[in-house]
């Protein structure tokens, strides 16, 4: 049942916002652009748009002229070798035998074929398409993993927001809530921006359905109401019945029975009333089935009767005519035919084997001795070999295997050192050329009175709170993506924009900065707090072109040149303890970020670089 529903949403005028006169305008255009005697790939597109406007219409027999105009355009794209044109008529000719023919072997081979042009073309559109409507015929088929397989490679190739849409169904059928409701949110995304309200209805429609089997009715009640809503507008009742069934269940299961027969009954009545429309049994099978019960709960018998019996009949009717039963009947003739088949063979194999048996007789008797002889020296040298390559099998896994580790902890060793496209460039090439930068955020920090306070520790206090605030440096540039440079003594250089050269480098460093000096004020107050020594900072950042590369050839190391970072160092010297210093340079790079405060310093006097304009930078406290 969910199969056909599927077809009438995806193939209904409704859900694809076409008017009908709009159709039979366009319809009348194309036919007059239409020049029988012309053989051109614009003839063949000519063709390709009267297919699938006709695929559109309301009525079976006119849907039936799609066939006919895809047919017309693939003969003509393949004399004149057009193969675009062929593969969107062999598209087409897929879309009209799941659309009207409901045969899917048919429409998955023609699928195929058009798939394999388009892939050939490399035609993204098409091949996103195709894939669509495979996993459609998966979805129909009730094979919702490969449905979902499917629409994911037809996403991969196109944003088909048709394939977002189905993909959600068929995870509601899979019990994949959370991806379900991830994909439905993708395509009401879509659909809002789009201004699509047919689409949007059926999204809150079948969203609701889906809260409504995790029993969440308030969001079910929520988004079957935005549904209904959106197609009030509309002004066609119709399109009111599957609502109006769907929610009557939903009315059902809170025990709200007054109102579940209210919406039961009016869909019922709509349907019925609706001349030259296509009957929705599954409307009628769903109305019915709640109707009966929620008559059966007040105790009226005669009306639950009633019901009870449409709904038997209609969904009895329904599922004679199903397309999974024809699939079914078609795979079990197949089946008996195949077994037919066999029992064939085997009869005729018996009859030789009996009239072959006498004279085999003879043969085997001597064959056994010496086949059994030959088979036991066989198996004797095939387990020797056998023997032998498992043993140097263990003994090659386990060499691999101590490669593999080392392997590892030297490449872990390496990027602990280098920056990651340093690291693969030297492994690749066993060297590394130097890089010039346009734009790099140079830190530096060092504590104050370093020196003096470290007479305050041991030297192996001293190591290891020095340690402790190196660590959590390199934990803040790793979560800011700013790449450490060294460390000198208490001194610390860190830079920006060398793996990340996105816009916001400088920015990610400034943060970085703030959040080491939160660190050191902490761990400042935790340490007074105890009556232990700690340390207090000063942090500077300059921005500017630098070159970077490895110094040496043994025990070498990463680092930087360039006069943006002596800037860098002279403005961390010229900073306050507690604050974070910076230039001009990276002040007009930030200036008009949100959640920072400036203090102008004015013009500075730095060693060796004579006057220089600073400032202190710190977050805004109202957006913390």
């Amino acid at each position: 049942m969910r199969a056909i529903l599927l077809l009438l949403l995806l193939l209904s005028s409704a859900f694809f916002g076409y008017s009908q006169n709009r159709r039979i305008s366009e319809t009348d255009s194309l036919i007059n652009m239409l020049d029988v005697n012309e053989e051109t790939p614009a003839q063949v597109d000519i063709l390709i748009g009267l297919s699938d406007l006709f695929s559109k219409r309301a009525l079976v027999e006119e849907r039936d002229s799609s066939l006919l105009f895809s047919l017309k355009a693939k003969a003509l794209a393949e004399k004149i070798d057009y193969d675009l044109g062929v593969a969107e008529a062999l598209y087409d000719l897929g879309k009209y035998y799941v659309g009207v023919e409901n045969n899917p072997a048919e429409a998955t081979g023609y699928l195929l074929k058009s798939l394999e042009l388009f892939t050939e073309l490399n035609h993204k559109e098409g091949i996103s398409k195709s894939y669509m409507h495979l996993g459609l015929i998966s979805y129909m088929l009730e094979y919702y993993e490969d449905a979902v397989k499917n629409f994911h490679l037809s996403l991969k190739y196109d944003n088909n927001d048709i394939s977002i849409y189905l993909m959600a169904l068929s995870y509601t059928e899979m019990d994949s809530i959370r991806l379900a409701k991830e994909y439905f949110s993708k395509a009401i995304e879509i659909y809002t921006e789009r201004e699509s309200q047919y689409r949007l209805n059926e999204c809150y429609l079948y969203l609701g359905k889906l809260y409504l089997k995790t029993s969440s009715l308030d969001s079910a009640f929520y988004y079957m109401n935005k549904s209904i809503g959106g197609r009030d507008t509309i002004g066609d009742p119709f399109t009111l019945v599957r609502p109006y069934s769907f929610i009557a269940e939903v009315y059902l299961e809170s025990g709200v029975l007054d109102s579940a027969i209210y919406y039961g009954e009016s869909a019922l009545r709509m349907r019925n009333s609706e001349e030259g429309k296509s009957a929705d049994e599954l409307s009628t099978i769903q109305a019915a089935k709640v109707l009966s019960q929620a008559y059966a709960r007040k105790s009226n018998f005669e009306r639950a009767h009633f019901y009870l019996t449409m709904f038997n009949d209609v969904k009895d009717h329904f599922s004679s005519g199903s397309l999974k039963q024809r699939v079914a009947d078609m795979k079990s003739m197949f089946q008996f035919e195949q077994e037919m088949n066999l029992q064939k063979l085997s009869q005729e194999k018996d009859r030789e084997l009996a009239e072959a048996e006498i004279s085999t007789q003879r043969i085997i008797r001597n064959a056994v001795i010496v086949g059994s002889l030959l088979l036991l020296g066989l198996l004797i040298l095939v387990y020797n070999r056998y023997k032998i390559k498992r043993d140097s099998n263990v003994t090659l896994r386990r060499m691999n295997d101590v490669i593999s580790l080392e392997k590892q902890r030297s490449d872990d060793l390496l990027l602990n050192i280098l920056p990651e496209d340093v690291a693969e460039e030297l492994k690749s090439k066993g060297k590394s050329e130097a890089r010039e930068y346009d734009t790099v955020s140079i830190l530096f920090s060092d504590f104050k009175e370093f020196t003096r306070k470290s007479e305050w520790f041991t030297p192996k206090e001293l190591v290891a709170e020095i340690g402790t605030c190196f660590q959590a440096f390199d934990g803040i540039m790793e979560r800011f993506s700013v790449e450490k440079i060294k460390t000198i003594g208490d001194a610390y250089m860190a830079a920006g924009g060398l793996s990340d050269q996105s816009n916001r480098s400088i920015k990610k460093t400034v943060d970085a900065a703030l959040e080491m000096q939160h660190f050191i004020d902490s761990r400042k107050r935790e340490m007074d707090h105890k009556g232990l020594p700690a340390f207090e900072m000063r942090i500077g950042i300059h921005a500017g072109p630098v070159v970077a590369g490895i110094v040496g050839v043994k025990k070498f190391q990463y680092d930087l040149w360039g006069d943006t970072v002596n800037t860098a160092s002279r403005i961390e010297s010229s900073g306050e303890v507690g604050k974070v210093n910076i230039s001009k340079a990276v002040y007009d790079a930030i200036k008009e970020e949100e959640g920072f405060v400036f203090e102008s310093r004015g013009a500075i006097n730095a060693k060796g670089k004579g006057s220089v304009e600073m400032w202190f930078v710190s977050k805004n406290p109202i957006l913390e």
